[in-house]
């Protein structure tokens, strides 16, 4: 068998380089190898470019060519061996695999935007979380994943190989994301988090992925969060003030004391009748993560269903509930400079600082007031688990949002107790 590399010489200035492939009477084929040159640039006796001091990566591309002889070789008599299928195209296909090169159909296999496109377009709308389809909001953030990937690398104007995907890339791809984006290290880290999803994805297609996506350089950020929870005393506030001359904010009140003291997301809160109370339990799968729970009826909701006689408050928007709650906590006063991150109207992103406690108040703030309390009031985290629907001690333990200052109190007492013994 033999390989032989060769420029023909033309009217145009630059030529192909070419490679023929042959073995007896079994093959014999010619096909471009992807380079240009200039006639005087190659030797044609040593089949290789010619090292002169204008071509100063000649000897690169030389030993990429010596690299490419002993693929087709290797290949061909494996393929041969093996009963591979040697047709009119092996040559021209041997040549470009050794590349990397995809046809325009299969582009995905080779570079990373093409298969994180074809993964949201293709695979996503039709996944499947617990048995049921995804969210539109999960489905919305893969987009907004791949739009940042596509504007990356239009302001690079370079197309990334699925084993460019280093850490070269992820330092380029966060100082792009802070620099152009402006974007917060929680909101780069989330963007990360679903790159490492699809690098693992693409490493079960088979495909050629570099494995740095796995080293620990290969990093989330994130910055502590500073989100804010309603202690007992202040629950108590709420449920005690007098809202009888606004209607819209007593029943967004008592809405929000549910969700306080059962730890129910909004999405949770609008699904639940007074059918899923069943004594002093209130049993629900929650919608998310499709987990039943039993959460016992604490005396705050019983007050509020006695108010109503047994009815729960009518169910409103969440966007109305997130307005409405903010109004209730401040009409309660409770105003105390907290430390924490509300979103700018100007730039439309979240602004850390001290702000009034009420402006801080989320739908979200019942789910980590009932963890905190909990938390507060020493009841074991594995069994607070069975209220508030966590998985693993780890993520319960991240809606805690006890102070320092709560931390104080609390080991205090429990020396105090310590010395009673």
């Amino acid at each position: 068998m033999n390989v032989k590399f060769k420029i023909l010489k033309g009217k145009k200035k630059y030529s192909n380089l070419l490679v023929r492939f042959w073995d007896s009477n079994k093959i014999d084929q010619t096909t471009s190898v992807g380079y240009k040159f200039k006639h005087s640039q190659w030797s044609n006796q040593k089949e290789r470019l010619k090292i002169t001091i204008s071509e100063l990566n000649a000897d690169e591309i030389n030993h990429k060519l010596d690299k490419l002889e002993s693929h087709i070789v290797r290949k061909y008599n494996d393929d041969y061996n093996s009963n591979g299928i040697i047709d009119k195209t092996w040559l021209k296909d041997s040549v470009n695999g050794f590349f990397n090169r995809a046809k325009s159909d299969e582009e995905h296999k080779v570079y990373f935007l093409n298969w994180v496109r074809s993964y949201v377009e293709n695979v996503v709308p039709k996944q499947l979380h617990n048995g049921e389809p995804l969210s539109s909001n999960t489905i919305q953030n893969y987009n907004t994943v791949l739009g940042k990937i596509e504007a990356f690398e239009k302001h690079l104007d370079k197309r990334y190989r699925h084993d460019e995907i280093d850490l070269d890339f992820h330092r380029d791809f966060i100082h792009y994301c802070k620099s152009k984006l402006k974007l917060s290290n929680n909101t780069i880290g989330a963007v990360i988090a679903k790159i490492k999803v699809f690098c693992k994805n693409i490493e079960f297609d088979g495909l050629p992925i570099s494995p740095l996506y796995k080293h620990e350089k290969f990093y989330t950020p994130n910055n502590e969060t500073h989100h804010i929870y309603l202690s007992n005393d202040e629950i108590h506030k709420i449920l005690n003030h007098d809202f009888k001359n606004s209607d819209k904010l007593d029943n967004a009140r008592d809405l929000f004391v549910i969700a306080l003291r059962t730890g129910l997301r909004v999405s949770d809160i609008k699904m639940l009748t007074v059918e899923n109370f069943l004594g002093d339990i209130i049993n629900i799968t929650m919608k998310k993560t499709k987990r039943n729970l039993s959460i016992p009826v604490h005396p705050d909701i019983k007050k509020v269903l006695k108010k109503r006689d047994g009815q729960l408050p009518r169910i409103i928007s969440s966007q109305k509930f997130n307005k409405y709650i903010k109004v209730v906590v401040q009409e309660c006063e409770i105003n105390q400079k907290t430390h924490g991150t509300k979103k700018d109207k100007e730039t439309n992103r979240n602004k850390e600082g001290y702000y009034e406690k009420w402006e801080l108040i989320t739908s979200h703030t019942g789910r980590r007031s009932l963890a905190t309390n909990m938390y507060l009031d020493r009841i074991e985290p594995e069994m607070a688990m069975k209220a508030t629907g966590h998985s693993t001690v780890k993520q319960y333990l991240d809606y805690v949002k006890a102070s320092y200052d709560d931390h104080i109190a609390l080991i205090s007492e429990k020396w105090k107790e310590a010395l009673k013994k």
